[in-house]
């Protein structure tokens, strides 16, 4: 059998469940005799520096269980694009990879990751290289192509389920009105902003208004709806993604002094504050904005178990993959209703540089709500027995 050594990348945002998946990369590299395991010090920018440490002291149970424990990022991560016609650049990665003799290239991450993976890939097939590239999904967006789910998503789910129920339970002690609107990270998927919706099960509606950047907002309609609302009820809950857009294709929240990353995303943030701007000159009561910010991809105390289970199967199937000689894929998932997620290979081309929205059939807007569709969808994510498992808090009847 031919020598085996691979070297396994991070990048781009970090999830509770990135790790998990490493250490499924990295337990099951071991299982399969590799004979070196490597771990690229932040992604491919690191690598380039020939930053990379060994991983191997990691195989022993208790640093194992530990890893998949903890949240963010173990081997740190970068942003880093590596252009189309930059031959120097990737001539330069072949080499530090061909020093230590690699022969396998894991690297973990989102839609932007995917496109390192394509180019590298691709870059070896046209030089002759036999090293091989195997890119695994990992975002709180969950919005991959060819992908059920993302690991990470569900454990933010549960983040923002939990946290948008105890913000209801909070604005709901004092007399008065109020309006609290909760910005959930989400650039160009709703997916995550939609998780909001777990908390209005059993007919108790404790989020009153969800918006998804896949529809487009209206301020003036955003204002009516409060207001009606207000009539109603005493306290109103707003879920938002961070990247919620008006009609013309403009983002709600203020650009001024973003900065755009080498893949020329924008991190969006604000649009809360917009919201409560304009609503304070429409309405007389009090006015919270909350920002989730990191917090909501990597709360470690509320990982979802079921989800860093299946993150370490899917670095696991990876070396699978790996084992059979595959290069230039990615490692995606179906879901099957007898044998539950399944893993498939994917062309990695079919997946860099591409987003997967979520479901605009599954967004009621009359109600500005999300369809039991999605319940239907996500409750397989987060346990393995169907249910939604969120705190059972005892209020109060009015």
């Amino acid at each position: 059998m031919d020598r085996r050594r691979c070297i396994i990348g991070q990048s781009g945002g970090p999830t509770v469940a990135i790790n998990a998946t490493l250490a499924g990369v990295i337990k099951a590299a071991r299982q399969n005799g590799f004979d070196a395991i490597y771990g690229m010090v932040n992604g491919i920018q690191g690598f380039l520096e020939n930053q990379m440490i060994d991983l191997i002291p990691l195989c022993t149970e208790e640093k194992m269980e530990q890893l998949i424990h903890t949240p963010a990022m173990y081997l740190g991560s970068c942003r880093f694009k590596i252009a189309d016609n930059d031959v120097e650049t990737k001539n330069k990665i072949f080499e530090n990879l061909e020093r230590i003799h690699i022969t396998d290239v894991f690297y973990i991450g989102g839609n932007d990751s995917m496109d390192t993976v394509q180019k590298l890939s691709a870059h070896a097939a046209v030089t002759g290289s036999p090293i091989r590239f195997i890119g695994i999904p990992k975002t709180i967006d969950n919005d991959l192509e060819h992908a059920y789910y993302i690991p990470g998503y569900p454990s933010a789910c549960q983040y923002v389920a939990t946290t948008m129920l105890e913000i209801a339970h909070d604005a709901a002690i004092y007399p008065g009105h109020s309006v609290t609107i909760v910005e959930i990270m989400g650039r160009d998927a709703g997916w995550l902003a939609a998780s909001a919706s777990l908390v209005n099960q059993d007919g108790d509606q404790m989020v009153d208004l969800i918006y998804l950047p896949e529809v487009s907002f209206h301020m003036e309609d955003f204002i009516s709806r409060v207001k009606t609302l207000l009539l109603e009820k005493q306290h109103i809950i707003v879920a938002v993604s961070e990247g919620i857009r008006d009609n013309a294709g403009q983002y709600i929240a203020s650009p001024t002094g973003y900065v755009k990353d080498a893949f020329g995303n924008c991190s969006r943030s604000g649009c809360a504050a917009q919201l409560k701007q304009r609503l304070e000159t429409a309405v007389n009561c009090k006015i919270r904005s909350i920002e989730l910010n990191v917090l909501q991809r990597n709360a470690g105390h509320l990982a979802n178990e079921y989800d860093l289970q299946n993150a370490v199967r899917i670095g696991e199937t990876a070396v699978q993959y790996a084992m059979e000689l595959e290069t230039g894929i990615f490692v995606g998932s179906r879901y099957d209703a007898e044998y539950g997620l399944l893993f498939t290979k994917e062309n990695i081309s079919e997946v860099s540089n591409k987003v997967r929205a979520f479901p605009v059939e599954w967004i009621d807007r009359d109600q500005c709500q999300i369809k039991n569709d999605y319940i239907d969808y996500v409750r397989v994510l987060l346990a393995e027995d169907g249910m939604i498992h969120l705190p059972e808090y005892l209020r109060r009847e009015s």
